[in-house]
């Protein structure tokens, strides 16, 4: 059995990997641009989440809670990808073991996305800048128009407003990008930092 003394050893040694890497490792989670986000991500999907466990894990010397999420892809916009993937965070609940991770995306059976993901190795979260790279997809019952929010439902209204500094501009949802058009925008971003290579 697994002692709570150990996963609190494994979070205590990552805030202090954290700590003396600060410099490099905030940019992680602040928000950035639309074009920092294409270029940290090694895919970018449209994708629903079918599925969401969470179960023990060995990282290093030390086990840990970890849940798999799993996606039924919708729509590739940078990368490879086939018909579902699976994408694991750290933290989640195991019976009366509980891990929690501030900033953590967390999702659920039903939710869907646009995500930016950058899963090499075995990150804490595949997400880029963890809710930073979360796109919230928004339909609306009586008309079928899906729109684009932030991780957190307030409504995106241009892909400029990405990374902006200070707090989102407030939108209403008949005025937020729809998901089309916002995965036109990356695509095209995608096109544009390969051309420059």
């Amino acid at each position: 059995m697994t002692s709570r003394r150990s996963i609190v050893r494994f979070v205590a040694s990552l805030a202090l990997a954290a700590g003396a890497a600060a410099p490099a490792s905030a940019s992680s989670i602040l928000p950035q641009t639309l074009p920092e986000l294409v270029a940290r991500s090694r895919t970018v999907f449209v994708g629903e989440t079918i599925g969401v466990e969470s179960r023990w894990a060995d990282v290093g010397a030390d086990r840990v809670i970890v849940t798999r999420v799993t996606f039924k892809v919708d729509r590739v916009l940078k990368g490879r990808l086939g018909g579902q993937t699976v994408l694991e965070f750290l933290g989640g609940t195991v019976g009366e073991d509980r891990l929690a991770v501030a900033g953590m995306p967390k999702f659920r059976v039903g939710d869907r996305d646009v995500l930016f993901v950058d899963d090499g190795g075995r990150p804490m979260c595949p997400v880029v800048g963890m809710t930073h790279g979360r796109f919230r997809v928004l339909e609306d019952p009586q008309t079928g128009r899906r729109s684009m929010a932030r991780s957190g439902f307030e409504p995106l209204a241009a892909v400029g407003d990405i990374g902006a500094a200070g707090p989102p501009a407030r939108v209403r949802s008949a005025r937020a990008l729809t998901l089309e058009a916002f995965a036109s925008e990356i695509e095209r971003e995608v096109e544009r930092q390969r051309a420059a290579r």
